[in-house]
């Protein structure tokens, strides 16, 4: 399926996602839906009658942070003759995670920005949110500054498991556009991943994509590993399952994907 259809998530800190969302949607064809959360402190708890003029000032403030952020994307983005829409979305203080989900499964593809440890905000509650609970596909961007969307060279790190495989469909309508796809599986010795791996190449030269199989030694944790083999190859994008811990109606992030989102100098496509 083609991607045709995707919202870029904005909040106060968001550098790079835009650009970038930008030249994707322009090269792609695709439609921009720009959202930006407003949270409201006003709905969250009982507060004193004296404190509702301050907090109702607080939420004007926010709601007009969204509208010039999203409406100064919008006029980029224009100009570049992609089609794009803003969406503004109010949520009660501290429910991030209960918005940006719901919202992302109506489109093909939802494109956020990488934590920042040295940024305020709840970028990686978003994230999470993104990945876990909507069903599609993420798209995540370095917040250091990077090229515009190309497809050079796409990675795909393989471990045969079903999470692996999602992310794969998942990526199919870019690993259709690159001119080269490596699948990587991170071992020392030969694998039932390397296996599996190796029929995945097969799988995807009858879609008529040209795939080499990679084994990586194991070189410390998986993110390192993955992350220095991406920059060796001048990587222009890496896909990888999202993969998580169950708690009560959430989702804590897995070593290797918090390794990754910690480390990241490339866009990388997370699906769950």
């Amino acid at each position: 399926m083609a991607i045709k259809d995707v919202v870029v998530v904005f909040d106060a800190s968001s550098r790079t996602v835009g650009p970038y969302a930008a030249s994707l949607a322009s090269v792609l064809g695709a439609h921009l839906t720009a959202t930006m959360l407003v949270h409201d402190p006003t709905a969250s708890v009982a507060w004193p009658e004296a404190s509702v003029p301050l907090l109702t000032s607080v939420l004007e403030a926010s709601r007009e942070e969204a509208r010039r952020t999203l409406e100064g994307f919008a006029t980029t983005a224009q100009g570049l003759g992609v089609a794009v829409e803003t969406e503004p979305v109010e949520v009660t203080l501290g429910l991030t995670g209960r918005a940006l989900g719901p919202l992302a499964r109506h489109f093909d593809l939802a494109v956020i920005e990488q934590p920042n440890p040295d940024a305020p905000g709840d970028r990686e509650i978003m994230v999470e949110s993104v990945l876990f609970e909507s069903g599609r596909p993420a798209l995540i961007v370095p917040y250091a500054p990077i090229a515009p969307f190309r497809l050079e060279t796409v990675l795909v790190a393989w471990d045969g498991s079903a999470t692996a495989a999602r992310a794969l469909g998942d990526a199919m309508p870019f690993l259709e556009r690159a001119k080269r796809v490596e699948i990587l599986t991170i071992a020392d010795e030969p694998s039932e991943a390397e296996t599996s791996g190796q029929r995945m190449v097969r799988h995807l030269e009858r879609h008529g994509i040209d795939a080499q199989f990679r084994r990586l030694p194991s070189a410390g944790d998986v993110a390192s590993t993955l992350s220095s083999h991406a920059f060796d190859a001048q990587a222009d994008l890496m896909v990888m399952g999202g993969y998580g811990h169950s708690r009560v109606r959430e989702f804590i992030l897995g070593g290797a994907t918090r390794g990754i989102l910690e480390t990241m100098t490339l866009p990388v496509l997370m699906s769950h």
